[in-house]
């Protein structure tokens, strides 16, 4: 009960003005109660109420009220003063970190409040010794960052910077703290207004993270550093600085660089490529009209032996119809339908096996058709681009039926003679040595029989050069029936003639000197209802026996030709061997037959 009367008389939360409030009430209530209770004693002891008991009772009333204020005020007084050193101590307390000396007052409520404020002070040191603490612990990591680390104050000034910026900027802490502006010391110009605008975004509680900025050294190089801004804000959570973290990221940007790089060169690649595959397919497209117009089959198979490209005249060629039908379609097919055009086709296929088994290069096969036609087939295979495979293999095919008649015509025309259909004196030169060379190498003997008609010059002149051709076409025609296999019979001109006999013996080369001259003596012509008798001289020689080389085994020959003309011709005459002590006299011998043994 007193205890509720004394806090609702004196609250502890009582305001000064309250407080002096009260006091007059208390100090006019104290002063009225001893006025009354002098007046009611006065009053008591006069038996009466008197003026002068009222006076001393309003004196009383007086006097007490006086004390009372004063009694309050002095009380006041010594509290303001206790709370003045208190406040003192404690603001000494919060200058110096240390605890205040308070003692003890003996007064329960400064010493309540004492006690209250040492609890709190301690509290405080102990915060802030944990802060210390703290700081010690993390100082060195802020400090050891590799990167950038800064502090900026709501005005944008720099207020703390860690070692690093020293080795990255070329600038110490100290100079950045004490520089105006200290971005402007190592952030590339260019990067200065970036570097305001995520300041400011920051402090606006708008932090950014991923930022790049060029960071210029004392030295003058550039390096990209990627920045984060973080916002620090306070235990009411208002913004009371800034933060920022800067890492270097040149690498990344080399390497970016080098990617943009790559990524340009492998677009002109690109372009190059394209560019190159459209010459490629306008090549192609030329290659491909070239090889229409050529008059020769083209078929190219590949190495899985499947047609890749076949021009219209070689699905002509092989009445195939139309060339694309044959693209895709395996080569054995193709081999078979066209089969039945070709006169010994076995053989063809195994050409063609040994060919493309063996990887043979340029081979050259003549085929030969049932309607006569001969094709001749070349191939080859087409290495790849490396050279180190083949990618499959190109045949070629070209009609040369008309090619093998023109060209049989002119080596008849080359070899023959127009008259008389014989051999002429360029193939007698030509098989002389080929034959002289062969039985040298054989060690086998060659016989030449060189002859002309008697007497054609006076023939030409009293019948006509007709009639003297007349007369070398009959003589011709009669000499084949009598030439053998192994006999060549030649018109060397005029009305000279050549017969090359291979493996000869002296019996069977005089053998056939004495039938041809007697096949001609039996020959008869008539001119101008004229009869005409023929005869001929020969003149026989044989290699190696009186010659080793052709001009020596025709002059061998041509000199017996001569010595059976001296001997009244119509005879033939054979060469002695070659006589060491006269070399410029041919010996010969006749035909008669006592001479031949």
């Amino acid at each position: 009960m007193l205890h509720d009367l004394r806090k609702r008389l004196f609250p502890e939360d009582l305001h000064y003005r309250r407080w002096l409030r009260m006091l007059r009430i208390y100090a006019l209530s104290a002063g009225l109660v001893a006025g009354s209770v002098d007046l009611v004693v006065d009053s008591l002891a006069n038996g009466g109420v008197e003026a002068t008991t009222l006076l001393a009772a309003s004196i009383t009333a007086l006097v007490t009220i006086l004390l009372v204020t004063g009694a309050f005020l002095a009380s006041r007084e010594i509290a303001q003063n206790n709370a003045r050193r208190m406040i003192r101590r404690l603001e000494d307390s919060v200058i110096d970190g240390s605890l205040p000396h308070m003692p003890s007052l003996g007064w329960e409520l400064f010493d309540r409040g004492r006690e209250a404020t040492l609890r709190l002070l301690e509290d405080r040191d102990e915060k802030i010794a944990s802060l210390q603490r703290e700081l010690e612990f993390y100082r060195p990591l802020a400090e050891d960052m590799p990167g950038l680390e800064l502090l900026f104050d709501l005005d944008g000034r720099l207020v703390w910077a860690n070692p690093a910026v020293h080795t990255l900027t070329g600038y110490s802490a100290a100079e950045c703290l004490q520089a105006a502006d200290p971005a402007c010391l190592w952030v590339y110009a260019k990067d200065h207004g970036s570097l305001r605008a995520m300041l400011t975004a920051a402090l606006q509680g708008e932090p950014r993270e991923g930022q790049e900025l060029r960071v210029q050294h004392r030295d003058g190089t550039l390096r990209w550093y990627a920045c984060r801004w973080y916002s620090l804000r306070d235990a009411q959570g208002g913004i009371c600085g800034i933060r920022m973290s800067a890492q270097d990221v040149q690498a990344r940007k080399d390497a970016e660089l080098k990617l943009l790089e790559n990524v340009a060169a492998l677009r002109r690649a690109q372009a190059l490529k394209e560019h190159y595959l459209k010459r490629s397919n306008d090549e192609r497209m030329r290659l491909a009209a070239l090889l229409e117009m050529l008059s020769v089959g083209i078929l190219f198979v590949d190495h899985d032996h499947r047609v890749v490209y076949a021009n219209q005249r070689c699905a002509a060629m092989w009445g195939l119809g139309d060339r694309n039908d044959m693209v895709g379609v395996r080569d054995e097919i193709v081999l078979a339908k066209t089969g039945a055009q070709r006169v010994d086709n076995q053989a063809y296929l195994q050409h063609v096996e040994e060919v493309v088994s063996q990887q043979q290069e340029n081979t050259v096969y003549d085929i030969y058709c049932s309607d006569g036609r001969v094709i001749r087939e070349r191939s080859s295979g087409v290495p790849s681009a490396e050279g180190d495979m083949l990618i499959g293999r190109v045949w070629i095919f070209e009609d040369i039926t008309e090619t093998l008649q023109t060209q049989a015509r002119l080596t008849e025309l080359a070899e023959r003679d127009p008259l008389t259909g014989l051999y002429n004196r360029r193939r007698f030169h030509e098989d002389l040595g080929r034959m002289l060379a062969e039985s040298n190498r054989r060690k086998e003997a060659l016989g030449l029989l060189i002859f002309d008609v008697d007497n054609f010059k006076d023939i030409n002149e009293a019948h006509g050069h007709q009639s003297g051709d007349q007369m070398l076409c009959a003589l011709a025609t009669e000499l084949r029936q009598v030439i053998r296999r192994n006999e060549l019979l030649f018109r060397l001109g005029g009305d000279e003639f050549a017969i090359l006999v291979a493996q000869p013996t002296l019996e069977s080369v005089a053998y056939i000197a004495r039938r041809v001259a007697q096949r001609a003596e039996q020959l008869r012509l008539e001119f101008n209802d004229e009869a005409c008798q023929l005869s001929i001289s020969i003149g026989v020689a044989l290699a190696p026996l009186h010659a080793h080389d052709v001009d020596s085994l025709v002059q061998a020959a041509d000199r017996a030709l001569y010595q059976a003309k001296a001997d009244g011709r119509n005879c033939w005459r054979m060469a002695f061997r070659w006589n060491g002590e006269e070399p410029h006299v041919a010996r010969f011998i006749s035909n008669a037959p006592e001479t031949l043994q």
